[in-house]
């Protein structure tokens, strides 16, 4: 193997260039990145970032000159042809590989629809946070955001330290419901307390402009209307997967489905896409092509009902870890992914730490703390197994949870 091309230049990139290097190889490595800056860590960006504790040279993972590879930024990949082994870039250019890592990552989830306002906007990464700080510093003080998983309860938390008026609007009932009902119960009750006002189990109808184009409410569902002078949309990723259509990659749900290994699936039909279910018509892995990060679907990381889709930092650390030594390697002497899952922040005061898969249990049992105490870990449990476990300022009774998981 002398030719080496890694696509996406974010944590499971950087790790996956790293332990190539790492792991003896020696020939060209070139890492491709949609984005023009430098590499740089994502979980600081709604938190310390949009709180100007730190900036974007804080946050950096690696430079041009690092790894000795080829670094490519600001030109997307475009095509994927295996057969040829060739990386399309959208400049035209051609990468010639025998091994390349995807880690392309995921990318925020635009409003539905036509016809939005200026002022209303995502955030997912550097540039947008630099868009969202300029917005805030120019004067826009009502902030409306739709969507209270973690991006949108780290940006809340942020901007209502800021001295920010934040609405947080979320349709489905509670914040970080993925964590279950206790935990969104803590995190209801510390937001109310930082002066953020939270609509609930509301829908969102659209946006109201202002004769200057620019929003000036949120529209809910029952026609209540929110001022806002800003508004982030923070309902979701989408994997950053679309080139890799024609590709014959199985794609379910947009993510690459991948083998234990992290070797990447085929189809069921030569350029087909597989279904939406577990392993639906993938085929047989490529030796020549690995995935990591937020766009796997990995057959190591499932419940019962299949793969389970990641989206957490510790993920992409450990599979672009992996996924660098496992193509070196090649399947007859790589690994398989064990990561146990691990997921952390902090919000209005709480450390929030969670391992395992807590949204996969069918019910919760507090086993230290007190939901009206703000410390409280929660174990979660399929019939009586243990499938997750998450505390809220309780992260020393955290690690014989990960013990017993893994």
């Amino acid at each position: 193997m002398r030719e080496v091309v890694v696509v996406g230049a974010g944590l499971a990139g950087v790790r996956a260039a790293g332990s190539l290097r790492d792991a003896g190889f020696d020939g060209r490595l070139t890492v491709v990145s949609d984005e023009r800056e430098l590499p740089y860590d994502r979980p600081p960006l709604t938190k310390q970032v949009v709180a100007g504790t730190m900036t974007g040279d804080d946050i950096r993972l690696a430079g041009d000159g690092e790894f000795g590879a080829r670094w490519i930024r600001g030109t997307a990949a475009v095509g994927l042809d295996r057969e040829r082994r060739r990386v399309r870039l959208a400049d035209g250019a051609e990468l010639p590989y025998d091994g390349v890592v995807l880690a392309p990552g995921a990318k925020a989830r635009e409003w539905p629809g036509a016809g939005v306002p200026g002022g209303v906007l995502t955030v997912r990464g550097l540039a947008d946070v630099r868009r969202l700080r300029a917005e805030v510093d120019g004067g826009a003080d009502e902030v409306v955001i739709v969507g209270a998983g973690f991006v949108g309860v780290e940006l809340a938390s942020s901007l209502s330290g800021l001295g920010v008026k934040v609405t947080l609007v979320e349709t489905f009932g509670a914040p970080l419901r993925a964590l279950g009902g206790t935990v969104s119960q803590v995190v209801t009750e510390a937001a109310g307390r930082a002066g953020v006002a939270l609509r609930l189990g509301v829908g969102v109808r659209g946006f109201a402009a202002a004769g200057d184009g620019r929003v000036r409410a949120v529209v809910l569902a029952d026609g209540a209307e929110v001022s806002a002078s800003l508004v982030v949309v923070a309902i979701g990723m989408v994997p950053a997967t679309g080139w890799l259509a024609g590709s014959g990659l199985a794609l379910p749900s947009g993510r690459i489905h991948c083998d234990e290994r992290l070797f990447a699936r085929a189809a069921g039909g030569v350029g087909g896409t597989a279904g939406a279910g577990a392993g639906a018509g993938a085929g047989v892995a490529d030796p020549a092509v690995v995935v990591a990060g937020d766009a796997a679907w990995c057959e190591a990381v499932r419940t019962a009902e299949g793969p389970v889709p990641l989206e957490h930092w510790s993920n992409a650390a450990a599979q672009g870890e992996l996924a660098g030594r496992n193509l070196l390697a090649g399947p007859a002497a790589a690994e398989p992914y064990a990561h146990v899952p691990s997921f952390w922040t902090t919000a209005f005061g709480l450390r929030i730490r969670s391992v395992g898969l807590p949204g996969t249990g069918d019910r919760e049992v507090v086993e230290a703390g007190s939901a009206a105490e703000g410390a409280v870990l929660v174990a979660h449990y399929l019939g009586e197994q243990l499938v997750g476990a998450v505390s809220v300022n309780q992260g020393k009774l955290l690690p014989g949870y990960a013990r017993r998981l893994g």
